[in-house]
């Protein structure tokens, strides 16, 4: 007897494999995303290779006045110093300790930079109403110490002389260099209504100065500027100037145009050797420069008016020998400009002005940072970068962060967001929520290979609101008064906390419809795997969303792996493999058009990271609906 038996038919198997991964996409719809690309993966960032992992956790340090407004570093008197700005006060501070060194300053974001002088280094803060500097053992107003300048020479006792250096904004004190004789006993200053004489000296036969003293040597007129001797001056040295004259002069708003700026940068002919200085609200396009080397003093006559006075100037960028302004959003005047120095026959400096095209505009003053060698600054276009100094022609700023940017561009408060480079990325924090860009990896528009966006991620849990990188370290201080350190130093696995919480990173598929949304798919019990990376405590946790239906969990998987040095007895394991982990899914989905992944770890102490994904699937009837 011949028996017949139906032949099963074989449905052939496809199969879809996520790897080479890159960085998130926010440009467009989850199922219209690159399969290498995620729509949503917070708290990833790629490791040396390009593989994403999770970021490093943060821990708090110390706990000042809320909030922070500045953390600043620079070495003083040879010893590595931190500087805190915390509400009403600033404090030294270092990975242990925190001393206050200064209370009743302005409680609003600061900027500071630091300088040599007379080979000595300080740190220099402005707090948008006080210049303040810290030697290393107090802080002090600028003005109370700043450079003193003999603004005339070879001056008669009646008047007259030469002009030799300009009145400094920040200080009230100037000096005068008079030719005494054997007669007169009155002197006449250039300024009246002075506020007082401060130091009188006179040349003596020895070659010194001998300091005169009032009343016994002299009284003062000061509606007049007049300064009256009891005996007159013989000369010393024909020619030579023998009474020099140091007093005060307030000139009303001289030393706001200073104490009001919140904008600094260091540039010069031939090197960092000036301060430039902007970001008064009463002087929206103004800014001032200091003279060489001399942080203490801003001559009168060093300043100048950028464009528009309608539009503020809102950072500086260094590019090559020029340094490069940028203002404020303006559709109709110029945005950037840039300024060079050139030497003049008598030795002085003239820095030029060049405007460029309307473009492009600043929306935040505190995201002017170097991404390696590329400055980059936020707009409300997203982050764009300066890449060219022919300011005149067409694209002389490109955007950098085109994956984030429908989500970035829609952050409150952008006007507020910060940013620095850190390690090879460009962080941009704002609203509790950072933005990265990666140097690393890049994707190019052109053949050529020199129109390019960089590659993004997206974190969760950052309350930054000033940042601090430092010698490959990141600092960040928050509005709650922490100043907080991510766990660059830390090498047990605790490093994935923030705070002692666990730091809660996903990879998330595309939404795939695998090429034909117009057929079912049925996604195999086997074959679908994913492939973790190593790390001595790991998991995750899988999910899928299907159609747009609720996300439903199809397996949650431990990855530990023996290590003498990080034994946990409730989570205990044999397993010595350092490969990467394959992890099983074992779950059939049936009948999709559209199916997206989702790798999740929330563990305490855990580090996690993905290198490949692979979904295989058949392929079934026409979808109905």
């Amino acid at each position: 007897m011949i028996i017949n038996q139906r032949k099963r038919r074989s449905v052939p198997r496809e199969t879809t494999v996520y790897n080479k991964f890159k960085g998130v996409d926010f440009s467009v719809d989850s199922s219209l995303v690159d399969k290498d690309r995620s729509p949503f993966a917070p708290n990833l960032i790629a490791d040396i290779g390009g593989i994403p992992e999770k970021r490093l956790g943060w821990r708090t340090l110390h706990t000042l006045e809320q909030p922070i407004n500045g953390l600043f570093f620079g070495e003083i008197n040879g010893v590595d110093t931190f500087i805190a700005h915390g509400g009403t006060k600033l404090y030294k501070w270092n990975m242990l300790t925190f001393t206050e060194i200064k209370s009743g300053v302005n409680n609003a974001r600061s900027t500071a930079f630091f300088m040599r002088e007379n080979n000595v280094g300080k740190m220099y803060i402005l707090t948008g109403t006080d210049f303040l500097c810290y030697d290393g053992t107090s802080v002090t107003a600028v003005s109370d110490n700043a450079y003193i300048p003999t603004i005339l020479i070879s001056r008669s006792p009646s008047g007259g002389g030469t002009v030799y250096e300009p009145v400094n904004l920040i200080g009230k004190k100037r000096k005068e260099s008079f030719l005494g004789n054997a007669t007169d006993k009155v002197y006449q200053l250039s300024a009246n209504n002075i506020d007082s004489v401060d130091k009188i000296e006179k040349s003596n036969s020895s070659g010194g100065l001998d300091t005169l003293t009032s009343p016994t040597d002299y009284s003062v007129n000061l509606p007049t500027g007049k300064i009256t001797f009891v005996n007159a001056h013989d000369v010393i040295v024909a020619g030579q100037d023998n009474v020099f004259i140091t007093y005060s002069k307030t000139v009303t708003g001289y030393a706001d145009r200073i104490k009001k700026c919140t904008i600094s940068t260091l540039y010069g002919l031939g090197g960092s050797n000036r301060v430039f200085i902007s970001g008064n609200p009463d002087y929206k396009a103004y800014d001032w420069y200091s003279e060489i080397f001399k942080p203490t003093y801003f001559p009168d006559l060093n300043y100048s008016i950028v464009g528009s006075d309608e539009t503020a100037i809102m950072g500086y960028q260094k590019l090559g020998r020029f340094l490069i302004i940028i203002k404020e959003d303006n559709q109709q005047d110029s945005t950037i400009f840039q300024r060079y120095g050139t030497l003049q026959t008598d030795g002085s400096v003239l820095f030029v002005i060049e405007q460029g095209i309307a473009g492009t505009g600043a929306i935040s003053k505190y995201c002017f940072s170097n991404l390696i060698d590329e400055p980059l600054f936020l707009s409300r276009q997203g982050i764009m970068a300066t890449t060219s100094t022919n300011i005149l022609a067409e694209r002389t700023v490109k955007n950098r962060s085109y994956y984030v940017d429908s989500q970035l561009i829609k952050e409150p408060n952008l006007n507020t967001a910060i940013a620095c480079e850190w390690n090879g990325y460009y962080i941009l924090a704002l609203n509790n929520k950072a933005y990265i860009l990666d140097n690393r990896n890049k994707s190019y528009k052109d053949r050529a290979g020199t129109d390019f966006v960089y590659e993004c991620y997206h974190w969760l849990n950052i309350p930054a609101i000033c940042f601090l990188s430092i010698a490959g370290e990141l600092y960040f201080g928050t509005a709650d008064g922490r100043i907080c350190k991510f766990n660059t130093d830390i090498e047990e696995r605790t490093k994935y906390n923030d705070d002692n919480q666990p730091v809660v990173c996903y990879w998330s598929t595309k939404n795939d419809d695998d090429g034909a949304s117009y057929l079912y798919k049925t996604m195999q019990k086997k074959g679908c795997t994913v492939t973790i990376k190593p790390f001595s405590r790991s998991s995750a946790k899988i999910s899928v969303i299907v159609d747009g239906n609720p996300e439903q969990q199809l397996r949650f998987h431990t990855m530990d792996i023996f290590d003498w040095e990080d034994i946990d007895f409730d989570r205990f394991t044999f397993n010595t493999n350092w490969n990467p982990q394959d992890v099983f899914i074992k779950k059939k989905i049936k009948k999709y058009k559209r199916l997206q992944l989702i790798i999740k770890n929330d563990g305490l102490s855990e580090g996690f990271g993905i290198f490949q994904i692979v979904k295989t699937y058949t392929v079934g009837s026409y979808a109905k609906k």
